[in-house]
């Protein structure tokens, strides 16, 4: 029982710091090639944990999907955090805000429905842009603009990758799962 314990807080540390790399890489390829010439990029690590959460909510577990959910925002924040250029923390509490919105009100659905998936990541990309504009831009700011120029194209290429992303998820879990 004593050789048990230590070589599963080891395997813990590995998976963890495999997954806090994996999802840095990501958030390197976010900002740099995954940017469109107009500034906006594909949020691919928002979507990830948005969906990893969905993914969660489905098994018989589906509390720990949510904290699988969000151990994966609070990962891929500090990375966008660290590579991005607004205030550090900025992305780590509106990726937080947005996966625990959604994981919450998601678990109450069938989530393998491809509409679910498109509806959370379209529900969590306009609360994590609502959070930014909240943190980030001073409050006298037109909200109305930052809705049409900020908010809209966020969304639309958020959906972009939601499919794929939530599908392979699913194939991923399965395969550790067996």
């Amino acid at each position: 029982m004593g050789n048990n314990q230590p070589r599963r807080i080891e395997e813990r540390l590995a998976r963890e710091s495999g997954l806090i790399l994996i999802l840095l890489l990501l958030a390197l390829i976010q900002v740099t090639l995954l940017t469109a010439p107009t500034g906006f990029c594909i949020p691919l690590l928002l979507v990830l944990a948005i969906g990893r959460s969905l993914v969660g909510a489905g098994t018989a577990e589906p509390v720990r999907g949510l904290m699988r959910g969000l151990w994966w925002a609070f990962y891929g924040g500090i990375a966008l955090d660290l590579l991005g250029s607004m205030p550090f923390g900025s992305h780590t509490i509106a990726h937080l805000v947005a996966v625990f919105v959604v994981g919450l009100v998601a678990r109450r659905f069938v989530v393998e429905r491809p509409l679910v998936s498109l509806l959370s990541v379209a529900c969590g990309t306009l609360i994590y842009e609502a959070v930014l504009w909240l943190l980030v831009l001073p409050p006298d700011s037109d909200w109305q603009v930052y809705v049409r120029v900020v908010m809209l194209p966020s969304l639309l290429l958020a959906l972009i990758p939601t499919l794929p992303t939530v599908a392979l998820l699913h194939r991923l879990l399965r395969m550790v799962k067996d």
